[in-house]
C-alpha cells in the first residue's frame, strides 16, 4: 500500500472515529436527543407564544359589545349665515350590539381554536419525533457502515501484506498478489463511500437536533410498546384534526347566526340654544342603527363555512383509516424484522466459522487464494447484514412507536 495513501486513509479514520470514541463517555439517549431537537426547532419554540395569542383571543370574546365603542360629536351654528345665535353641541357614544346568541357562539369558536392550538402543538412534537427518529437511525446506520468498511479495509490490508510475503517467498504466484491488491482497493473505495455517506447524514442530524454527531454513542433502542394496539383517537395527529373539525363546526354555526351586520346603539347628550336670547336646553338622545342584510351574501358565506366543515370531516375520516393502516403495517414490520434479525445473526455466525476454517486451510497451503477471497466476501456480507439487521429492527420499533403516536422515551 502506498505510504501517502495510507496516511490519508488513517487520517480519515481518526477524524471519524475521534468524536465517536468521545461519545462513548458522553453519549445521550434518543429521548435526550429529542429534547434537544425540541429546543432547536423554531416553530415549536414560538408555539407557546401562539397559544398565548389564542388565550388573548378567548378573553376578547368575553367583551360586552360586538366591537369597540365609538365616540361621536357634532357642533351646529348659524354664525356664518344670519347669525341669530343658534348653537348646538352633541356628544355621544355608540356601541355595536351582539346578534342573538352571537356572543356565546363566538366564545365557542375562540375556545375551540385554543384547544386546537394546544392539540396542534402535540401533533407538531410528534412530527418532530419522526424526524429525530429518522436521522438518528440513519446516522447510526451510516456509522455502522463506516465501522464495517474500516474493519474490512484493515483485514484486506493484512491479507495483502501476508500474500506479499508469501509471493516473495515463492509460495504464491504474482496473480494472487494482484487479486489481494484488487480486494484492498475495493475496500478502500467502500470505506471512502461510507465516510461520505456518514458526513451527509451527520450534517442532517445536526440540523434537526442541534447536536454534533459526536453526541451519538452506542445504539439506544426504544422500548417495544407494551401493547401494540392503540386507540387511534389518542393519536396526536387525529386529535389535532378532530379539533380542527370542531373549529370549523363552530365557525359555521357562527356564520349561520350572522345574517346581517351588527346593529348599533347610541347615547348622546345635546346642548342647544335657538337664539341669543333663548335659554340653553339639554336633552338626551337614544339612537339605534339596524343594517339590512343580503340573503345572497349570507348564503355564500354560510355555504363556504359548511364546505370547510365538510372538508375537515372528510380529512378526519381519511386520517382514521390511514393511521390504522400505518399502525398495522408497523406492527407487521416489527414481527418480520425480529425474525430477520435472528436469521441474519445465525447466518453471520456460520459464515464466520466457515471463513475461519478456510483461513486455517489457506495458512496450511491447502486452499488457494480465490477460494479464500470468496468465503471472505461471504463472511463479510453476512456480518454486514447481521449488524444492519440489528439497526433495522430498532428502526422498525421506533416506526411502530411513531405510528402509535408515542414520543421517544428513555429505555428501561
Amino acid at each position: 500500500m502506498n505510504s501517502p495513501l495510507r496516511v490519508v486513509l488513517w487520517a480519515c479514520i481518526s477524524i471519524v472515529a475521534a468524536p465517536w470514541a468521545q461519545a462513548q463517555e458522553t453519549s445521550v439517549s434518543i429521548a435526550q436527543i429529542y429534547q434537544s431537537a425540541l429546543e432547536n426547532d423554531p416553530s415549536l419554540r414560538v408555539q407557546g407564544q401562539r397559544i398565548e395569542a389564542l388565550k388573548a383571543g378567548r378573553r376578547h370574546a368575553n367583551r360586552l359589545s360586538a366591537g369597540p365603542l365609538s365616540l361621536e360629536g357634532s357642533y351646529r351654528s348659524d354664525r356664518n349665515f344670519d347669525n341669530q345665535g343658534l348653537r348646538e353641541t352633541e356628544l355621544g357614544i355608540s356601541a355595536p350590539l351582539w346578534l342573538w346568541n352571537e356572543r356565546s357562539q363566538n366564545q365557542n369558536v375562540r375556545q375551540a381554536e385554543l384547544q386546537t392550538g394546544q392539540l396542534r402543538f402535540d401533533a407538531l412534537k410528534l412530527e418532530l419525533a419522526g424526524q429525530v427518529r429518522l436521522v438518528y437511525w440513519n446516522t447510526l446506520a451510516a456509522h455502522l457502515d463506516v465501522e464495517i468498511a474500516q474493519a474490512r479495509l484493515a483485514g484486506s490490508e493484512k491479507l495483502m501484506d501476508d500474500v506479499q510475503k508469501r509471493v516473495d517467498a515463492g509460495d504464491l504466484a504474482k496473480a494472487d498478489l494482484l487479486q489481494a491488491t484488487a480486494l484492498h482497493a475495493q475496500a478502500q473505495a467502500e470505506f471512502a463511500r461510507a465516510l461520505s455517506a456518514l458526513s451527509a447524514v451527520g450534517a442532517e442530524f445536526t440540523e434537526v437536533t442541534g447536536l454534533p454527531v459526536g453526541a451519538l454513542g452506542s445504539e439506544d433502542r426504544e422500548p417495544l410498546p407494551v401493547s401494540a394496539e392503540n386507540d387511534v383517537q389518542d393519536h396526536p395527529a387525529y386529535q389535532a384534526l378532530q379539533g380542527d373539525v370542531a373549529v370549523q363546526q363552530s365557525r359555521a354555526d357562527l356564520v349561520a347566526i350572522q345574517k346581517r351586520d351588527n346593529p348599533d346603539l347610541g347615547l348622546a347628550l345635546v346642548n342647544d340654544r335657538a337664539a341669543f336670547a333663548a335659554p340653553n336646553e339639554k336633552s338626551l338622545v337614544l339612537s339605534t342603527r339596524i343594517p339590512l342584510g343580503s340573503s345572497a351574501e349570507y348564503d355564500s358565506r354560510l355555504l363556504a363555512a359548511r364546505a370547510d366543515e365538510t372538508e375537515a370531516q372528510v380529512r378526519l375520516k381519511r386520517l382514521d383509516t390511514t393511521l390504522k393502516a400505518q399502525a398495522s403495517a408497523a406492527r407487521t414490520n416489527v414481527e418480520w424484522f425480529e425474525k430477520l434479525q435472528a436469521n441474519a445473526q445465525t447466518q453471520a455466525e456460520l459464515a464466520r466459522q466457515v471463513y475461519s476454517l478456510y483461513q486455517q486451510s489457506f495458512s496450511l497451503g491447502e486452499t488457494d487464494l480465490p477460494t479464500l477471497l470468496r468465503f471472505e466476501q461471504q463472511a463479510f456480507e453476512a456480518e454486514r447484514l447481521a449488524k444492519k439487521s440489528t439497526v433495522e429492527y430498532s428502526t422498525k420499533v421506533s416506526a411502530l412507536r411513531q405510528a402509535l403516536g408515542l414520543l421517544p422515551e428513555q429505555a428501561p
